[in-house]
């Protein structure tokens, strides 16, 4: 039988090939015969890569794909190292230019195909685009945000009073560090298989980014999606199981009734993140419907919320950089300063940060608002390094863009496009940052570093940002966290965290600086403590750039 299937199939093995690849919107192919390394390529990587024709020497393949001269070196080492069999089971990470000119990371992944005495004959190599998402997730098989939020359309132009639950897994990053990633999406497996089964067919499940999810129904009364959830509860704590070991774990979620005056699927979005974070944050992870009033104000501080994530969406509208300098301890000089970032339209006037930056860092959208934060800080620098050329700027970078594969290319492309120094721009890292994967998170800070790049731990001695961290991560900064700093004079615990601090970054040749300088009093204070740089209030509040440049 199996003779017959392929019988007249033969000739048409490229045909297939490029169907089957044609299936998947990322996904391309090439075949090398070993005996005369004559490279075969599918239709689709001849489009996307804008090769010659079908079919090219081995040799002539690496000026034939355009590799972006800083990955080339590897490229030509990796396909190199295959072809001498090590390392199959690693992917081959690099910059291609495409037809429209820009440069994409693609992964390569490769196996070999063997004649009947063992010997390799033919090399087969599958590319990876990594700028498309796949209609599936991966971890989970369930559907992904892009497929979601296609669903969100067709409910807002139906209008048919459907509800949408936005469930998120409480400090899972917890998982990721403790037991590593693989052990982690065995977990979201779990539960993604456990909320289908819960649901049933009365509903479907998405997997959204990070350890959230969402569940649409048609149709479901306020009353029995409580029991819903409940039962979703229920679940998360007593049965989840990895290895035969139960994993009790806490969630939190929003819902949010699709009524006729809502019609757009961001704002909707950002309606279910806001009720998502005040189920975590004000609710113990009880349900929150954001179609209730939340406080007196609660209903316009969900409009709000929406507005900035519109904005966020609209090439960043009202959003502004400030900087608050950074000070040489101990001569008072300004070297530097930090980016922080703010956001002001009328008719609500320039917002606090504090309202909107821990839920943006939440959303995807902090991918694209954290790249024009960078590129904007980074233009603005520039200026400043005319007068002043040891001049330094730092920039915070949320979980969300680093964990990013194009996060790198996207860094070092802002700072050659204003040729910038690299060893002038400082990535700041958030507390969300350092719930990343620690080995994930010491492969990225090791490859900026390699490029040039420091990287400072901020808000150190807080959450997440201990010792033992730092030691794990090759940072080059501790920035010590303000709470520390207040009314220091009066509190010797604090006195002796700084004194300790401190002494450990000098002893381990790590710059420090220290955050809430207020006053003079508490410069004097801290004067003695041999920090690197100092910043505060004490030398200025977030000021413009204009005023930066004034102040050197």
């Amino acid at each position: 039988m199996h003779n017959d299937f392929w019988k007249d199939i033969g000739q048409k093995t490229p045909e297939l090939i490029d169907s089957i690849f044609r299936l998947s919107r990322r996904s391309c192919i090439s075949i090398t015969r070993l005996d005369t390394k004559v490279t075969w390529w599918s239709e689709k990587a001849v489009d996307l890569f804008g090769l010659d024709g079908s079919y090219s020497k081995f040799a002539e393949e690496k000026t034939d794909l355009k590799v972006h001269k800083d990955d080339l070196e590897m490229y030509r080492k990796g396909f190199a190292d295959r072809f001498r069999g090590k390392d199959h089971e690693f992917p081959i990470e690099y910059r291609v230019m495409l037809n429209d000119k820009s440069y994409t990371r693609f992964s390569a992944r490769t196996m070999f195909m063997y004649d009947n005495e063992g010997k390799p004959v033919t090399l087969i190599t599958m590319f990876i685009k990594h700028d498309i998402l796949e209609d599936i997730d991966s971890v989970t098989g369930l559907h992904t945000e892009e497929v979601f939020t296609k669903k969100i359309k067709k409910y807002i132009k139906e209008k048919n009073g459907a509800v949408l639950l936005k469930i998120g897994l409480d400090r899972f990053c917890n998982i990721n560090v403790i037991y590593g990633s693989e052990y982690a999406n065995k977990v979201l497996h779990n539960v993604a298989e456990k909320l289908t089964e819960i649901v049933g067919k009365k509903a479907e499940v998405y997997r959204l980014s990070g350890a959230k999810f969402a569940v649409c129904f048609d149709s479901i009364s306020q009353e029995k999606l409580a029991e819903v959830y409940s039962r979703i509860m229920r679940a998360m704590s007593n049965d989840i199981c990895i290895d035969d070991k139960k994993v009790p774990l806490k969630i939190s979620a929003g819902a949010v009734l699709l009524e006729g005056y809502m019609d757009d699927a961001n704002s909707v979005k950002s309606r279910l993140t806001y009720a998502l974070d005040m189920s975590r944050h004000e609710h113990h992870g009880g349900l929150v419907m954001s179609n209730d009033s939340f406080s007196t104000n609660g209903s316009d501080e969900i409009e709000l919320i929406s507005v900035i994530h519109q904005c966020a969406l609209k090439e960043c509208e009202g959003f502004f950089m400030s900087y608050q300098p950074i000070v040489e301890a101990s001569s008072g000089d300004i070297k530097g300063m930090e980016a922080l970032v703010r956001w002001k339209k009328e008719p609500y006037g320039l917002v606090p940060p504090g309202v909107f930056i821990d839920w943006l860092e939440e959303d995807p959208c902090i991918f694209e608002l954290g790249n024009w934060i960078i590129r904007q800080s980074v233009k603005d620098a520039s200026e400043v390094l005319r007068q002043k050329p040891e001049f330094f700027i730092n920039v915070n970078v949320s979980a969300a863009q680093i964990e990013r594969c194009e996060f790198r290319e996207t860094l070092l492309g802002i700072l050659d496009d204003y040729n910038f120094p690299h060893e002038h721009f400082c990535i700041e890292l958030t507390e969300r940052c350092r719930m990343l994967d620690i080995g994930f998170l010491k492969s990225e800070i090791e490859y900026f570093k390699s490029r040039g790049i420091k990287v400072a731990m901020d808000d150190f001695g807080t959450g997440n940002a201990s010792l033992n961290v730092v030691l794990e991560l090759p940072v080059d900064e501790l920035k010590i966290d303000m709470s520390f700093v207040r009314d220091i004079k009066n509190k010797p615990f604090n006195q002796a965290i700084v004194e300790s601090i401190v002494s450990f970054a000098n002893t381990t040749n790590l710059e420090v600086c220290i955050e809430g300088v207020e006053n003079e009093e508490v410069r004097e204070y801290l004067s003695k403590f041999n920090a690197d740089w100092h910043q505060g209030y004490h030398y200025s509040k977030p000021v413009t750039i204009e005023n930066i440049k004034s102040m050197l």
